[in-house]
């Protein structure tokens, strides 16, 4: 299991090799993520998480309008921080699922 983002992009090319190399790749994530898609060079299996592409999608979006918005840097910082929570629920949730 790969947690989705920077550790799965990093891990990403050695998988492949891994999979060049003969071996069989099994790779387990949720059915929601941002970077991990299926490919030709692993096996994918997936779990349900209680959220949907939408639901992220929205999220990504919220938070790139508020680190453009005008406001003050104060105002700015809490909107940054709740949006950062969520991201972060989303990630705890889908560790639980995983673990269900």
């Amino acid at each position: 299991a790969f947690v989705d983002g920077s550790p799965w992009l990093s891990i990403r090319e050695g998988l492949d090799m891994l999979q060049q190399k003969g071996h069989e790749v099994v790779v387990v994530a949720p059915e929601v993520s941002v970077h991990i898609k299926p490919s030709k060079n692993f096996v994918m299996k997936m779990y349900s998480v209680p959220f949907t592409q939408e639901d992220m999608d929205n999220a990504f979006k919220t938070f790139f309008q508020i680190t453009f918005e005008d406001g003050s840097f104060l105002e700015r910082y809490f909107k940054v921080l709740e949006a950062m929570k969520r991201f972060t629920d989303f990630g705890l949730s889908s560790c639980e699922h995983l673990l269900q």
